[in-house]
């Protein structure tokens, strides 16, 4: 028994190392797969499950308030205006479908300022608890520093500033596309295209390109603004895009999720709310993983090495290159100066 279980093991401990020499030759021939196997390590080292477990609690909690905020802002409109009702409801049947149907539009539209005074305080109280705890992890990933020492009272008000912008943003882009849609919708009717289906595929390219941009705004803000990095907006604008696409990804599975989860009988009256959390936490894991594979780029590792007056942190290929590079000038050295001259 003990030999057939030493025989496993050593066949294991083999294919293991066969998958590792592997996974280092493509790292090696590949620098986009080399850079993403070293975002991993820098997410798995931060332990970054743990990192966006905290900001999932956070963001959970304030989802609700920021809600009751949005209906009390609009519950005017809403009961005014019955387009503005039904634009409404679309917006949030794209983003969460099932939700809109758990809630009375019409009756927040009528309690819009009760509904709005509660929403500003649980919002308030969780809202910036959200972006502390995204604050620290983004240090955490990118610089090591989660809390990153500074003045309380400047840190809220700067979550605060934060917490508006992406708020604005989230909205524009809502809107954006939603126009973006009809007017690129009335072109093609006038032109005759609308049935066309080259057309209804630039459509909704354009569409998706309006949500990306605004999607890559938020990201940068948040890495250039949170992350307490001294890259430039350029070197990071990278990390942004690449978070931008995954998260309008994340997006449509959570939609999915969230469809599904709430016509599964095991979860009852609950089934909104779990669907909601785990694409909360899903989405947060993935803006931790996108802030390794930004702060992971060697433009901003010199960067930030830079402002903290240290050296980059190197490269796992940095021995080999300068090994080949060794080799090359003494090549060319015994080249040049034959033996014996």
């Amino acid at each position: 028994m003990a030999r057939v279980i030493d025989g496993v093991r050593r066949r294991v401990a083999d294919r293991s190392d066969r998958v590792g020499k592997a996974l280092r030759e493509l790292r090696r021939r590949y620098p986009w797969v080399d850079h993403m196997a070293r975002a991993a390590e820098r997410y798995r080292d931060k332990r970054g499950n743990r990192l966006g477990a905290a900001i999932a609690f956070y963001a959970f909690l304030s989802f609700f308030p920021l809600v009751a905020i949005g209906y009390a802002l609009l519950g005017y409109l809403v009961g005014a205006s019955e387009q503005a009702r039904e634009y409404l409801v679309q917006a949030i049947n794209e983003l969460l479908p099932g939700l809109a149907g758990e809630i009375e539009v019409a009756q927040i539209a009528q309690a819009w300022g009760a509904v709005g005074l509660l929403g500003v305080a649980g919002l308030i109280y969780t809202g910036l608890g959200c972006m502390n705890a995204l604050r620290e992890a983004l240090r955490d990933i990118w610089l090591g520093d989660p809390t990153g020492g500074g003045n309380f009272l400047l840190k809220k008000l700067h979550d605060i500033g934060a917490l508006l912008f992406l708020g604005v943003v989230l909205i524009t882009s809502v809107a954006g596309s939603t126009v973006t849609g009809q007017a690129s919708h009335a072109v093609l009717q006038w032109l005759g295209l609308e049935h066309a289906v080259v057309a209804g595929l630039l459509l909704r390219l354009l569409t998706l390109s309006v949500t990306i941009g605004c999607n890559t705004l938020i990201f940068l803000m948040l890495f250039s603004r949170l992350s307490g990095t001294r890259a430039p907006w350029r070197s990071i604008a990278g990390g942004a895009l690449f978070g931008a696409v995954g998260f309008e990804i994340l997006k449509q599975v959570g939609a999915l999720l969230v469809a599904r989860t709430a016509g599964n009988p095991v979860y009852a009256s609950f089934a909104v709310v779990a669907g909601l959390l785990v694409w909360i936490y899903l989405v947060a894991r993935f803006v931790v993983f996108a802030a390794a594979w930004s702060a992971t780029r060697s433009a901003v590792l010199e960067a930030d090495a830079a402002g903290r007056g240290g050296a980059a942190e190197p490269h796992p290929d940095d021995a080999a290159a300068r090994e080949r590079s060794a080799k090359r000038a003494e090549a060319a050295g015994a080249t040049a100066h034959p033996a014996g001259l």
